[in-house]
C-alpha cells in the first residue's frame, strides 16, 4: 500500500520539481518520456471527446425537454463562472511584472481579436483536418450535430450507430486507464524538462493567482450555484449539499469527473431526482459542464497574457470567456485532462508552448478543487432540470 501511495502523480509532480531544482542540466536526457505521455493523452483525448458526447446526446429520451434545458443551464453557468474568473484575473493581475518567470515574451498583436478567427476556431471545414491540428472545439462541435442528426435516422440504423460509439468510448476509456497508469512517470518527467531553467523565486511571486482562482471558486461555488437553486426550485440549497456530500468528496480526492459519475447518479436518485433525467444530464454535464475548468482556465489565460507582456482589450477580454466556456466544454473528465486542452489554448491565443509550465506548477493543487466544482455544477443542474420537468408534466396533465 505505501509503495502504491509513492506511485501517484503528485508523487510524479515532486519529483520532477526537485530534478528541476536538483539537476537543471540532464533534462533533456528525460524531457522525452513527457512528450510521449503527452501526444498519447492527446492521440486518446479527441475521439474519446466526440464519441463520449455523441453516445450521450443521442441515447438520451426526451431529448428536447431534457437536453434542450440542460444545454441552455449548462451554457448560462458556465459563462457566469468564465466571467467570474475572467474579471477576478484582470483585477489581481494588474501589478504583475511582465516576464516574472523568464518564459518568453510577445507581441500584442499575437492575441488580437478576430471575428473571423473566431468562427474558424468554432465552426470546422474539414473533419478530419480539425482531428490532425487537435482542434477540441471542432469535435464538439461535430458531435453535437451528429448526435441530433442520429435522432432522425431509423430504429435499426440509430441502434447500430449508439451500441458502436459506447463500445467505443469503452474502449477508449480502457486505453487511457493504460495511459494514466504511467501518468506518474510522464508528469515527472514533462514537469523536469519544463521548469528545469525556471525561476523558482518568480514561482513564488503568483500568490495573486492563488487569491485569485480561490476567491472565484469560493463565491461561484457558495454563492451563483446555491442562489441560482434557490430561485429555481425554491428549495434550500443546503439540503442538496447534504445529500451530494459524498460525489462532492469524490470528486475531491480523484478529481475525476468520470469517476464520481455513478456516485453523483445514485445520491442524486437517493435525493429524488428521476433516473431519465441523471442518465442524461450527468454524462452531458461530465463531458460539457465545467464551471470550474471554465473559472479557472480564464484566471489561468489572464496571467500568462500578464507574463507574456500583452495589454488585454475588453473586445480581448470577451474572447477568453468564449474560449475558456467552449474549451472548457471539451477537458476530459480524468486526472489532468486539461494539460491537451491549455495546450491547444495557448496556441489559439499565440502565446508560446512554454508557458505550459505555468500551468504544471498549479494544477496539481487546483486540479482537486476545480474537479469538485465541476461535479457541484452537474449536481445542480440536474436537480433543477429534475423539478422543473416534473412540474411541467404535472401542469400538462
Amino acid at each position: 500500500m505505501p509503495l502504491r501511495q509513492l506511485y501517484s502523480v503528485p508523487a510524479g509532480l515532486l519529483l520532477g520539481i526537485a530534478l528541476a531544482l536538483l539537476l537543471p542540466a540532464d533534462a533533456p536526457y528525460v524531457a522525452w518520456l513527457g512528450q510521449i505521455f503527452i501526444a498519447l493523452l492527446k492521440l486518446l483525448i479527441l475521439p474519446l471527446i466526440l464519441v463520449s458526447i455523441f453516445a450521450s446526446l443521442a441515447t438520451g429520451d426526451n431529448l428536447r425537454r431534457i437536453g434542450g434545458r440542460t444545454f441552455l443551464y449548462y451554457v448560462a453557468t458556465s459563462a457566469v463562472a468564465a466571467s467570474i474568473g475572467t474579471l477576478l484575473g484582470l483585477a489581481f493581475s494588474q501589478d504583475l511584472p511582465a516576464g516574472l518567470l523568464h518564459l518568453e515574451q510577445v507581441a500584442t498583436t499575437g492575441v488580437a481579436f478576430s471575428l473571423d478567427r473566431l468562427v474558424d476556431n468554432f465552426i470546422p471545414s474539414n473533419l478530419f483536418a480539425s482531428l490532425t491540428a487537435g482542434n477540441v472545439l471542432h469535435i464538439v462541435f461535430v458531435a453535437v450535430i451528429a448526435a441530433l442528426a442520429t435522432r432522425r435516422l431509423a430504429v435499426a440504423h440509430r441502434v447500430t450507430l449508439i451500441a458502436g460509439a459506447q463500445a467505443l468510448d469503452a474502449l477508449l476509456m480502457q486505453t487511457l486507464s493504460g495511459v494514466l497508469a504511467v501518468a506518474p512517470v510522464g508528469i515527472a518527467a514533462l514537469v523536469y524538462g519544463s521548469l528545469a531553467t525556471m525561476d523558482w523565486a518568480g514561482v513564488f511571486q503568483l500568490r495573486a493567482f492563488v487569491w485569485a482562482v480561490g476567491l472565484a471558486a469560493l463565491f461561484h461555488a457558495l454563492l451563483v450555484m446555491p442562489v441560482f437553486y434557490w430561485l429555481r426550485v425554491r428549495r434550500s440549497p443546503w439540503r442538496l449539499i447534504a445529500a451530494c456530500r459524498e460525489p462532492l468528496l469524490t470528486a475531491l480526492s480523484t478529481a475525476s469527473s468520470n469517476a464520481t459519475y455513478p456516485v453523483s447518479k445514485r445520491a442524486l436518485e437517493a435525493f429524488g431526482v428521476s433516473e431519465k433525467v441523471t442518465s442524461l444530464t450527468l454524462p452531458l454535464g461530465a463531458t460539457l459542464n465545467m464551471h470550474g475548468s471554465a473559472l479557472y482556465q480564464s484566471i489561468l489565460l489572464i496571467f500568462m497574457s500578464q507574463l507574456a507582456g500583452v495589454e488585454l482589450t475588453t473586445l480581448q477580454a470577451v474572447f477568453i470567456v468564449l474560449l475558456t466556456m467552449a474549451s472548457s466544454a471539451g477537458t476530459a473528465g480524468i486526472p489532468s485532462g486539461g494539460i491537451a486542452m491549455m495546450a491547444f489554448m495557448l496556441s489559439l491565443l499565440g502565446l508560446p508552448p512554454t508557458y505550459l509550465a505555468l500551468y504544471l506548477i498549479v494544477d496539481r493543487f487546483f486540479d482537486y478543487p476545480i474537479t469538485a466544482i465541476n461535479v457541484w455544477g452537474d449536481l445542480v443542474v440536474a436537480a433543477i432540470v429534475d423539478r422543473e420537468v416534473a412540474d411541467d408534466a404535472a401542469t400538462d396533465h
